[in-house]
């Protein structure tokens, strides 16, 4: 009798690890990047450019899923850019650019001018590291994780849950170069700033942080939704 129920619980162990084995993980944070046709955003955008004719320019951008589509058992997303100078100025009818966008292989891959970036790996986790040139010629670029599920604030807006993934955050004598994004849950992209500069390192500048040339581009969710 103690040979029988030693053998019945040892195959109700054996069917419950078997059981969750088999089971699929959540991948936490794909709200974090909605796909759905017709959502829109809105950004505010500061840029600067430093070289010789230093430029200073506020402008705003609009982007837009406007359709998707399927090729080669993948769905292809397509991401219209708009820009116009202020709110004084309609939007044109025809998009600036077109981009575009897919979500297999549990990632976010975005194509910018013809050249692809892993924007987004899931199940987001703090720490969480990828190289974000993997689908490029360019050299490897890693991305990490940062702030999963915090609180931030963008304009007028308080979103609960956000986070933020760190591009780069290198600063030296020769250059600084932080670029981070910030995405909230069930919104997408809320903000983004990119510091890409330069530094003169002629003798008796070096160390002063005197820009040579770079850029600074700043953007900030203003409104968003579906038509």
């Amino acid at each position: 009798m103690k040979k029988q129920l030693f053998f019945l619980v040892l195959i109700i162990l054996c069917f419950s690890c078997n059981h969750k084995n088999d089971s699929v993980p959540e991948l936490t944070g794909k709200d974090y990047f909605p796909t759905d046709s017709g959502r829109y955003w809105i950004y505010n955008v500061h840029e600067i450019k430093y070289n010789a004719d230093t430029t200073d320019t506020i402008y705003q951008r609009k982007d837009l899923i406007y359709n998707s589509f399927e090729f080669q058992n993948t769905t292809i997303y397509e991401l219209y850019r708009f820009y116009k100078t202020n709110d004084a100025v309609d939007w044109p009818l025809q998009p600036d650019s077109v981009w575009s966008f897919t979500t297999d292989h549990n990632q976010i891959t975005l194509k910018e001018s013809n050249v692809e970036f892993i924007r987004l790996v899931f199940p987001l986790s703090n720490g969480e590291t990828w190289n974000a040139n993997s689908k490029n010629m360019a050299l490897r670029d890693d991305y990490s994780v940062s702030n999963f599920g915090k609180p931030y604030g963008v304009n007028t807006f308080y979103f609960p849950q956000t986070v933020d993934i760190i591009e780069e955050h290198s600063l030296n004598l020769v250059y600084k170069d932080y670029r981070n994004r910030i995405y909230a849950k069930n919104v997408g992209l809320i903000y983004k700033n990119y510091e890409q500069l330069n530094f003169n390192t002629d003798p008796g500048n070096i160390g002063l942080g005197k820009i040579e040339f770079g850029s600074i581009i700043e953007e900030s969710l203003i409104e968003y939704g579906t038509p």
